[in-house]
């Protein structure tokens, strides 16, 4: 769940003269950096040399495809591909929300094995062997191209790819430490296709994400016309659009006979349905059921398939189709058997969301699933005849005891290894094991501090709080329309009536900033920090405003706080490091820069923080180094433009650091860097 909502950063804030000051007074060392060893795996079994292309696309309903009968969406691309091989009816997803779907299909196993259970907080372990990994072992060059911010390589999702463009553009110059949470399809697919025109007859693995029918539903120039009133659908089509040139790409780049083509989504999007405008709450067959499709060699064509199929089984199909097999530890199955019509152990599928949990406070849910029953797992638990009702709209539990109690039985005896007798516990896992021990010897961790959560399923059940749900989908949903006091009102409502929710002090906190209302949001913040709501992000805001108050010491230790919670929140660490720097706390500012590169984050500004770093140790050399990479990472990053070309100047190349100080003219917004732009521009007036 996500939106391109913006927050004041201290990082391209607050007082741009004294980034002149710092730059003359600090310094640097070479960029650490460690990359992981190929993982050890006992001899696998050669598999055929087949391309293999595998498309996710995020948050898309399988009920909203041509080829799933769906007649108000264009999408002649899908149904093709579906035409040319197999179409899955009852594909159900482990989890309605991204990373932990998405890790299902790399590792074919369940969350509670693979350890990824939420969006955010959470890491795949470097210890999962992944369907990249076995790719990349066997000599199959591999990339992929993601189009949100949620599959970064911080979240481990990297593992077995040579190449992982997870780059999110910039809203402009003025949010230099900030990125969109997600790019459009068009320059996923143009990454995409920029890779395979370098493929030399290698095979390879390509794997494409895109994230348009994710929120905010926004689609570009004639899909918001032609779906007008319908973006969701709009986004749908202008998805297949795109996707439609790679598959042509691909189709002239690799022979249809030597490439595989698994295309599915993540999980789906309730659209009001059950009281949810999105997804990650309930556990409901809008947010579950996906589509997916298969094609090309091994696979049949105009196949349909009715036997339930689950991400798990992504992998182990794959690896069949390509005449491998799975790993240890996986717990799905092919699939290639179900459309020769010959049985597949599918017929329970597992599904769960912790997000209500840890985003809301509320109860967590978990389901089981055959192709008729659905039985959740709540503190008011439900059964469905998905036969007799697909829309879930009757909860039969009283009327069928004994399959309430089979299905029960089931899934407690799923679980029950990771119970050890009593409820489940987690703690986040905020990095993973590489990169803990990296973070060690960079002396980071003494203050760590995961959140363990019981997973006890007791607590409110989301069921009770649509109420809830209603109001952040009026106060703070993409389009949302009520005046800024009105949003105010609603979300300080429902904090009286849940007061326990970490999401409604975000969010209130947010429009009270948006409003000028700095003091009333600083306190609500720390009220829900005196609730015992133990929240990185509150830690962060509040440091924010402090900043903003220019209590700088407060303001670190607020900071400080933010890391021992999320050490992964990149932006509150690189706000954390700039204030060591203005508070001459050089070692402790470069110990989180390097983290940052550690963690696998390319991030402009710590490689420019390490510029500044290095100057002040008289190393130009390490500074030209480190501002280049940042410019070469972020062309809009103006403090390092103007680093670079002042860099440039001190040795004696006036040609460069002309072209750097136009750069930074050209891109510094006037309202916060209008005295240093008056003085650069003196600078080019002499270098003339």
């Amino acid at each position: 769940m996500s939106g391109r909502r913006q927050r004041w950063s201290f990082t391209g804030g607050g007082s741009p003269g004294r980034l002149l000051l710092v730059l003359l007074c600090l310094t640097a060392t070479l960029v650490w950096s460690c990359r992981r060893p190929a993982p050890s795996a006992p001899q696998r079994r050669a598999l055929r040399p087949l391309n293999l292309v595998l498309v996710t696309i995020d948050t898309l309903r399988a009920d909203r495809l041509g080829c799933y009968g769906y007649t108000k969406v264009e999408t002649p691309n899908l149904d093709a591909l579906a035409g040319r091989g197999v179409l899955f009816e009852n594909a159900i997803a482990s989890a309605p929300l991204t990373p932990p779907s998405h890790a299902s299909m790399f590792t074919g196993q369940y969350p509670y094995l693979h350890g990824v259970r939420n969006t955010g907080g959470f890491v795949l372990q470097s210890s999962s062997t992944t369907l990249a990994e076995i790719l990349q072992e066997q000599g199959w060059d591999t990339a992929a191209f993601v189009g949100a911010s949620v599959l970064k390589k911080l979240f481990g999702f990297n593992q077995g790819f040579a190449v992982y463009d997870d780059h999110m553009p910039k809203p402009d110059a003025s949010q230099q430490s900030r990125e969109y949470p997600e790019r459009p399809a068009g320059e996923v697919v143009n990454r995409a296709i920029r890779w395979l025109e370098t493929q030399s007859g290698k095979p390879f693995f390509l794997w494409v994400h895109v994230f348009d029918p994710h929120l905010p539903y926004e689609p570009p120039g004639e899909f918001r016309q032609k779906y007008n009133g319908r973006p969701y659908d709009g986004e749908i089509a202008y998805v297949d659009h795109e996707l439609g040139r790679l598959f042509e790409v691909v189709r002239q780049k690799a022979p249809a006979e030597a490439t595989l083509w698994a295309v599915l989504s993540d999980h789906g999007e309730s659209l009001g349905e059950h009281g949810e405008f999105t997804h990650g709450v309930f556990l409901y067959e809008e947010t579950l059921r996906i589509p997916f499709l298969l094609a090309g060699p091994g696979v049949p064509e105009g196949k349909r398939v009715m036997a339930q199929a689950r991400t798990i089984d992504l992998l182990p199909t794959l690896l069949d189709l390509m005449g491998g097999a799975p790993p240890d530890g996986v717990q799905g199955v092919s699939l290639v058997p179900a459309w020769n019509d010959k049985p597949v152990d599918t017929a329970y599928c597992y599904a769960e969301t912790l997000f209500p949990k840890m985003n809301m406070g509320w109860a967590e849910l978990r389901a089981i699933r055959t192709n008729r029953w659905k039985y959740i797992q709540a503190p008011k638990p439900e059964l469905y005849d998905l036969e007799q009702d697909p829309e879930e709209s009757r909860n039969v539990i009283g009327d069928h005891p004994g399959e309430a109690q089979q299905l029960e039985t089931r899934l407690k005896g799923l679980l029950a290894a990771r119970a050890r007798g009593g409820a489940e516990k987690v703690q986040t896992s905020l990095v993973d094991e590489r990169t803990l021990r990296q973070l060690k010897t960079l002396g980071y961790l003494s203050g760590f501090s995961s959140r363990e959560y019981e997973l006890s399923g007791q607590g409110t059940d989301p069921k009770d709080r649509v109420s809830i749900l209603r109001t952040l989908q009026l106060a703070v949903g993409p389009d949302s329309k009520l005046p800024l006091g009105q949003r105010i009102a609603l979300l300080g409502k429902a904090l009286e009536t849940d007061p326990a929710n970490p999401s409604l002090y975000y969010h209130l906190g947010g429009e009270l900033e948006r409003a000028g209302r700095y003091r009333d949001a600083m306190k609500l913040y720390q009220s829900g920090l005196d609730r015992g709501i133990r929240s990185g992000r509150l830690h962060s805001r509040i440091g924010d405003l402090l900043l903003r108050e220019g209590k700088k010491d407060e303001a670190i230790a607020a900071y400080e706080r933010a890391a021992q919670l999320n050490p992964s929140d990149v932006e509150s660490q690189t706000n954390l490091a700039t204030a060591y720097l203005e508070k001459g706390r050089v070692a402790d500012a470069e110990r989180i820069f390097r983290w940052i590169l550690a963690t696998g984050e390319q991030h402009a500004a710590a490689y420019n923080g390490l510029g500044l770093i290095a100057v002040g140790r008289q190393d130009l050399a390490a500074a030209r180094i480190h501002f280049e990479r940042a410019v070469e990472l972020d062309p809009d990053l103006v403090e390092a433009q103007l680093n670079l070309g002042l860099i440039y100047k001190m040795t004696g190349d006036l040609a460069r650091a002309r072209r750097h100080f136009q750069a930074f003219v050209a891109k510094a917004p006037r309202a916060q860097y209008g005295e240093i732009v008056a003085r650069v521009e003196e600078e080019l007036a002499g270098l003339e």
